[in-house]
């Protein structure tokens, strides 16, 4: 009877030594190192507010002031009309606009 149970026991113990040692495995295997980044060098978020002229649109002012944080003309586009409190793309010269832009500050 005592070595049955040893031996269920010893069964149990190399069962969850090999989920620990494929869990190891397989964390190193799929791990993917996450891109170093310069601690000396920092993106920071700005704003600016301009003064739309006649045949400005969003786009253009997007493709002047949207920098690489922002995953597309459409979200920076979306962000400036958030910001501004505008329901619509339709912008009239003479108006003012808070623009978002980010700038790369060295902390050296």
């Amino acid at each position: 009877m005592k070595n049955l149970i040893r031996f269920i026991s010893s069964k149990k113990l190399m069962l969850i030594v090999a989920i620990i040692v494929l869990s190891v495995i397989y964390i190193g295997i799929t791990h993917e190192d996450a891109p170093e980044t310069n601690a000396s060098k920092a993106s920071e978020k700005y704003f600016t507010c301009i003064t739309i002229e006649q045949g400005d649109t969003l786009w253009d002012i997007a493709e002047e002031y949207k920098t690489e944080e922002y995953a597309s003309t459409q979200d920076y586009i979306d962000e400036i009309l958030s910001i501004n409190n505008l329901n619509t793309a339709n912008i009239v010269s003479g108006t003012n606009l808070l623009i978002p832009y980010y700038e790369v500050k060295n902390y050296q």
